[in-house]
């Protein structure tokens, strides 16, 4: 009987089509939609509603030419994601997490579940960059990537920021509600009526907190809000609804690890040198809140992995590559991709610093 090559692009792609997604919030609630590209770049349509109503003319002179507001179309190159894994001898003979101590297995066998587990976390970790960059593109309205090598930026154009008057944190004298109300005004603006509110848990916590939401809450004769906190699986949490200003209120404490730039809490050391230790930081930075729809339009763009001459042009999301060092000794198994997370009405949505003025 013949046998079979695990680590030939075929299989592989077959065995990356049925790896179980790795959910999270940002990338499930906005970026559903997916479009690959062959080529490296992608182009996308970028707009900002325009608010022209349609011009009064004389039957006798004809219409009037309506121009097209905030519409542009970009072209950008997506920077490659490559997470990395080698596979040793020493790896195929020590024993796999959960494996028992004298289970027999076979190298072969060893070899199928090593690249399993591999398959899959350099697929979790090429997600969780995707999360990253969605939350970059919607609380910053940027993408900046730096890595070895690499440094580009794309700027959405984001303009919709707004300031709280009184921040949250003073429960007794700002109103969530009324700064609510007005940055769902501004976004409702772009035709797409929001419907969801996103912030780190901090921030839910004082408006939950807050004397004037805490009245509405209480009143539930009226059925202004519904606080009904549940957990979700892919890390977001919901906690109900406010019917005062008619959106579901979700928090979300994503978590990244920046790799690339030094710690801020212990400076002079460097990436790559000895004794860094990478900073932690939140996805949704610390007061900010997304007022905006679930049904804003975006995509999910993939530019083709086009570097690979041994198996050519790929439009996929994800596309592995193994191959073995010069000696033979190591086999190396990649994933790459090109994502970017690509909202499309940069006016559909409004993000407001609660910390405020003061």
């Amino acid at each position: 009987m013949a046998t079979i090559d695990l680590y030939k692009p075929q299989f592989m792609m077959k065995m990356v089509k049925q790896i179980t997604p790795f959910y999270t919030f940002l990338k499930d609630t906005f970026f559903k939609r997916v479009q690959t590209f062959k080529t490296e770049s992608v182009m996308f349509d970028v707009q900002k509603n325009g608010l022209a109503m349609a011009p009064f003319v004389n039957p006798r002179v004809g219409g009037t030419v309506l121009e097209r507001e905030g519409f542009r179309t970009d072209e950008f190159t997506p920077p490659l994601v490559g997470p990395k894994r080698v596979l040793t001898s020493d790896v195929l003979d020590a024993r796999l997490p959960g494996e028992a101590v004298f289970s027999g297995n076979s190298p072969n066998t060893r070899r199928a579940e090593i690249l399993q587990n591999d398959m899959r976390e350099l697929d979790e970790a090429i997600t969780r960059r995707e999360e990253w960059m969605a939350a970059q593109a919607l609380f910053h309205g940027e993408i900046i990537a730096v890595g070895k090598g690499v440094r580009s930026r794309i700027d959405f154009q984001f303009e919709n920021n707004k300031l709280a008057d009184v921040p949250w944190a003073d429960h007794k004298n700002s109103d969530p509600l009324r700064d609510l109300r007005d940055a769902r005004r501004i976004a409702a603006r772009s035709g797409y009526s929001p419907n969801i509110l996103i912030a780190d848990t901090k921030t839910i916590d004082d408006l939950i907190d807050n004397d004037r939401v805490q009245r509405f809450l209480d009143n539930s004769g009226m059925r202004i809000g519904i606080i009904e906190p549940r957990f979700l699986r892919n890390g977001g949490q919901y906690h109900g609804f406010l019917r005062q200003v008619g959106l579901d209120v979700y928090s979300y404490d994503g978590e990244f690890v920046d790799n690339e730039n030094e710690n801020p809490d212990r400076p002079g050391i460097m990436p790559g040198e000895r004794g860094f230790i990478p900073k932690v930081y939140d996805l949704i930075p610390s007061g900010k809140v997304f007022i905006g729809s679930t049904n804003i339009p975006t995509r999910m763009l993939y530019g083709g992995v086009n570097h690979i001459v041994k198996i050519g042009a790929k439009d996929e999301p994800r596309v592995p590559h193994a191959w073995y060092n010069d000696e033979g000794t190591v086999r190396n198994l990649a994933m790459y991709s090109r994502p970017l997370p690509c909202p499309l009405n940069v006016s559909s949505w409004v993000i407001l610093d609660v910390k405020g003025k003061g």
